[in-house]
């Protein structure tokens, strides 16, 4: 569990942390504060790539212990704790970054909790952060950095006793609290990350330290699953499996599964028997059937006549070196269905009136080329751009509720109706403008920072799931105000900053008011849309 097990990904991105914090003790300007945002977003996107792992363990463990409940459950139990350990540190974490947040940019915590960083708008401010994490103290003893640090202590210590003194000593959990050298010297932990850091740099260190927390709690729980199954067999781990070409069956088809005993020898073919196993006696009570085995791997089939959900058990009897067998349970089920129909959407739940909404259509054992489509709407479209994927488009009078309607040729050429889906329809959302990366919240530059824009923009929110849409500004209104006073005003009627436009900013002065407003844009429909209002003050 040491350094050394990061990917190159998350070492290149340690490496450029380190890089931007010895850059920040010279200037803390524009650009370092955006690759703050860009490395909190990366850390963010690994904390995210260690839940997936974490939760396939899981899945893993929980298996097992279906499979051996006697000798897998003490384990399980550890890596319980191991997970209820780490989501009390990351919650704390989290809550952490929500108040940096709330009090930094004096808003509600709701407001903090859903606040992305690359809208705060005081991501140089320190002052806040450095009383919030240090406190009134000259080694952070009084501030949430010595509470932060302290519960990491505590992480570590909890998760170390998960396992016995010896294992303990080939542990390494990659948690570093220890003093830091600086330029200035030795500090403590607390003054070297969090003294005199900037929000940005704040929130993505803390980022940071979750990465940390996720990646031990995958290596304490890999090396438990581990444990629980390293000294039930000779292989290092030993299971049956069976895996079937699909759990969903077309009335009239075979069933078809695969059942093979993972690490076995290609020399030595098991014995796979189908009937009533006996966990307590650990032995088929009743043989059914066989299965023919080639190369270690059988392959169970059977035919379908009827609907349902049918379940099978058996076990596969493996030959000892010492003779006699030892038997591997299995047990699994498919279910049998006449065919169904699938329409998925490919971006979003719902249809929107303007673009071209993409959705895949298909019928669990129906070729693509043997399905199509139809849409219900006066005026709404929907037409095949390849094998199973198709495009809608509705009109602007498209009523709420949309169907779409899919039919199949089945397989002795007859055409079947296989059903509808029906969606919901609304309208594009309203865009926000910008100036520079100044939008909905009053912006603080220069001049020649105002001078440098050349365009207002038009954006969807990040959470709309189209990229690529039309969506240009149409005109908008330029007003110059010093106090009560106006000294300039002029209107545009496309969305270039004009460079004589630009000369008026030479004008302005300190604490100068330019105000964007009556800005609209032209959606993807042709529609003008009004937008929100930019100011920018002038320091």
């Amino acid at each position: 569990m040491s350094g050394g097990d990061l990917s190159p990904r998350q070492k290149m991105i340690g490496m450029m942390y380190l890089v931007l914090t010895a850059l920040l003790a010279l200037n803390v300007s524009k650009d370092i504060l955006d690759a703050f945002v860009l490395i909190n977003s990366s850390l963010e996107n690994t904390v995210i790539n260690y839940d997936e792992k974490n939760t396939s363990l899981y899945s893993e463990f929980n298996t097992a212990k279906q499979f051996d409940p006697i000798k897998v459950t003490p384990f399980w139990d550890k890596a319980q704790q191991a997970k209820k350990i780490s989501t009390n540190l990351i919650d704390y974490i989290k809550e952490l970054q929500v108040k940096l947040l709330q009090e930094t940019e004096q808003i509600t915590k709701n407001e903090a909790d859903t606040l992305q960083l690359k809208f705060v708008n005081a991501k140089d401010n320190y002052d806040i952060p450095t009383n919030i994490m240090i406190g009134q103290t000259e080694d952070g003893s009084k501030g949430l950095a010595r509470e932060l640090k302290n519960k990491m202590a505590d992480y570590k210590k909890l998760m170390l006793t998960l396992f016995d003194k010896r294992e303990q000593e080939l542990l390494n959990i990659d948690l570093k609290i220890d003093e830091v050298t600086t330029g200035e010297g030795v500090e403590s932990w607390e003054m070297g990350n969090f003294y005199h850091t900037p929000l940005v740099a704040t929130i993505a260190l803390l980022s940071k330290i979750q990465t940390d927390v996720k990646k031990v709690e995958y290596d304490v729980v890999s090396t438990l699953l581990q444990k629980a199954g390293k000294k039930q067999f000779n292989f290092d781990t030993i299971v049956t499996k069976v895996i079937p070409n699909s759990n969903y069956v077309l009335l009239g088809e075979d069933y078809k599964a695969d059942v093979f005993l993972a690490a076995f020898s290609t020399t030595q073919n098991p014995e796979i028997l189908i009937g009533k196993y006996d966990s307590i006696k650990k032995e088929l009570v009743s043989v059914i059937d066989s299965i023919p085995v080639d190369n270690g791997l059988g392959q169970y089939i059977v035919s379908t006549d009827e609907e349902g959900i049918f379940s099978y058990e058996g076990v596969l009897k493996l030959r000892k070196e010492g003779g006699g067998a030892e038997n591997f349970p299995f047990k699994s089920e498919y279910i049998v269905a006449k065919p169904s129909l699938v329409v998925s959407p490919d971006k979003m739940n719902v249809f929107y009136i303007g673009p071209d909404n993409p959705v895949s259509v298909s019928v669990p054992g129906v070729a693509s080329e043997n399905i199509s489509a139809t849409i219900s709407g006066s005026g709404n479209r929907i037409s095949k751009t390849s094998n199973g994927h198709y495009k809608v488009k509705l009109s602007r009078n498209s009523p709420r509720n949309v169907d779409v309607n899919v039919s199949a040729v089945m397989s002795g050429g007859t055409k079947k109706n296989m059903g509808k889906m029906t969606f919901v329809v609304k309208r594009l959302p309203k865009p926000y403008a910008e100036v520079g990366n100044v939008s909905t919240v009053r912006g603080v530059e220069t001049k020649n920072q105002l001078k440098a824009h050349t365009k207002v923009k038009a954006k969807y929110g990040s959470d709309f799931p189209f990229t690529g849409l039309p969506l240009n500004v149409a005109k908008y209104k330029v007003e110059i105000y010093r106090g009560a006073i106006q000294i300039d005003s002029w209107n545009r009627s496309v969305s270039i900053i004009s460079a004589a436009d630009r000369n008026k900013f030479n004008n302005v002065r300190r604490n100068d008011m330019v105000y964007f407003t009556k800005i609209f844009a032209r959606d993807v429909s042709g529609q003008l849309v009004p937008m929100n209002d930019v100011t920018i003050k002038v320091r």
